[in-house]
């Protein structure tokens, strides 16, 4: 009986505050292409000497990867990874008040950025570690366009071409609500970014809008045909000289006319 009571007593006196535990500020980012994200973590026993006590260290890591990105000891920084050299630094302006709070700073963002994070923390009071989710999206809103007319003329060819992630459908539309979901052509970049190419066939007599839109993030280009249609080389030059060839002989009939009239 009496061994009972000591480990009731025992579990009375036991406070949750002298858990050392580490606590995700956000457990979940979304982030763009080539931005910067702050993540951060914190604890709630201050060491009492952090030069000498504390040690944090970020690592990212997937099922079959586990890399440091960031390690703090005796408050110095050190990028331990080339990965992450000049793009990760750990913020340390928030140490000393109340929960301790320790920010890492990702800069120029790269999609093979995303996945799970791990803040790990270690003091003389224990150690103790959270992760955080990260995900790097690239919006399609840089779209180019391309018009190229058929070898009989009577059709175009539309194309829409943009880069982002994650991949993205495709659909065009006209003036008229008419509505196609293309087929489009995927390729990924060396920066892990997917490049989609779209395209469709269109009537080049026919005045009419035709509008991509990457309906993942709603960017859209127009095309107005058929004054988006291309002059063929050439045409310009042609036009300007007949028009030249009748404004001089324009220029001479009247002289002519004149000149008779005159006498």
């Amino acid at each position: 009986m009496d061994r009972i009571y000591t480990t009731y007593d025992i579990c009375l006196s036991f406070s949750p505050a002298d858990l050392f535990i580490v606590e995700a500020e956000q457990t979940a980012y979304v982030s763009e292409y080539g931005g910067n994200v702050v993540m951060g973590c914190k604890f709630n026993a201050k060491p009492s000497d952090p030069q000498n006590s504390l040690k944090v260290t970020w690592h990212w890591r997937t099922s079959s990867q586990y890399l440091e990105v960031i390690q703090l000891s005796s408050t110095m920084e050190q990028s331990t990874s080339p990965r992450y050299q000049d793009r990760a630094k750990m913020l340390l302006n928030e140490l000393k008040h109340g929960w301790a709070k320790l920010q890492v700073l990702l800069s120029d963002l790269k999609i093979n950025d995303s996945g799970t994070y791990e803040c790990l923390v270690q003091t003389e009071k224990g150690t103790d570690y959270k992760t955080i989710t990260l995900s790097v999206k690239a919006p399609f809103k840089s779209i180019s366009k391309h018009v190229e007319k058929s070898a009989n003329g009577d059709k175009v060819l539309l194309t829409c071409e943009s880069e982002g992630y994650p991949e993205s459908p495709v659909m065009w539309m006209d003036g008229h609500s008419w509505k196609r979901a293309d087929d489009a052509t995927t390729t990924t970049t060396p920066d892990h970014l997917i490049k989609i190419t779209s395209r469709i066939q269109v009537s080049s007599s026919e005045k009419n809008n035709y509008t991509c839109n990457f309906t993942r993030d709603g960017h859209s280009a127009t095309f107005h045909i058929p004054d988006d249609i291309p002059t063929p080389p050439g045409t310009n030059g042609a036009v300007i000289v007949v028009f030249s060839l009748c404004l001089i002989l324009t220029v001479v009939a009247v002289i002519i006319y004149r000149h008779r009239k005159g006498n």
